[in-house]
């Protein structure tokens, strides 16, 4: 029976609202990272690390992967690309992409969660897909002021059709309510005022990693998806930020 692998996306808000948190969130990230290697066959770390802005006609967006800034997300979309180091079983790789992430502006995570799910996972039959996102807001919340919720339902479907087990640690919201009855989800309320800054970290981790290890493969090959449910694939790259205009976003 061929070895068993993971591939793990880090989702991770990197909205300004996080700043009490994130120092906190990257010390205990890098204690699930490398006790994790070992454990199974493989493991490898991908990463989305997003804040979004408006900014006239446009929504300007900074975003971070294991395959670099922003730009990377194009690349991600273009066809014949997906070479490109999306993954890092280096853990000393990941670490450091953590150190860089800066906090600012407001968040979309959903979105953050699709480009999540586009990722170039390893074969479903040798490797255990897994998102694990965190964020100190409510999916309503955001610089689409909650219009982002209505790809839940294909956000669903996408999960499923991909064969991905998601971990989110965000407040109790109608949202997260509606995104938890995707299959296998754990979604871990850090609901009130002070959000993500009061976690026990350490053990919402080492749970995560438990349930990782103690999972099996899934049975079925993967069905077809749609990629870019956010319609992400035609945004533009300027400047080093990500350039969504406002009629494309509404789509």
């Amino acid at each position: 029976m061929p070895a068993m692998n993971v591939d793990i996306v880090l989702v991770i808000d990197s909205s300004d609202s996080m700043k009490p948190c994130i120092d906190k969130l990257r010390q205990h990230l890098r204690e699930l990272i490398k006790p994790m290697q070992g454990r199974v066959g493989k493991v490898r770390f991908g990463l989305v690390a997003l804040s979004a802005a408006k900014s006239h006609e446009s929504t300007i967006y900074s975003v971070e992967t294991m395959a670099g800034g922003s730009s990377s997300v194009d690349i991600l979309y273009e066809q014949g690309r997906n070479q490109y180091e999306f993954f890092s079983e280096d853990a000393d790789m990941v670490i450091q992409k953590l150190d860089q992430i800066d906090v600012s502006a407001n968040e979309d995570n959903l979105l953050a969660l699709d480009i999540a799910l586009d990722h170039p996972f390893g074969p479903v039959s040798t490797t255990k897909r897994v998102v694990a996102l965190f964020s100190d807001e409510r999916l309503e919340n955001g610089v689409s002021g909650g219009d982002s919720c209505k790809h839940i339902p294909a956000l669903i479907q996408k999960l499923h059709q991909r064969r991905v087990k998601l971990f989110c640690a965000i407040p109790y919201s109608e949202a997260a309510q509606s995104l938890s009855q995707a299959n296998g989800s754990e979604i871990e309320d850090v609901g009130g005022a002070t959000g993500l800054a009061t976690v026990d970290f350490r053990a919402l981790l080492t749970q995560m990693g438990k349930s990782i290890s103690m999972s099996s493969l899934q049975g079925a090959l993967e069905e077809k998806y749609q990629r870019a449910l956010f319609g992400q694939d035609e945004w533009t790259d300027s400047s080093g930020s990500w350039d969504s205009q406002d009629d494309q976003q509404q789509q």
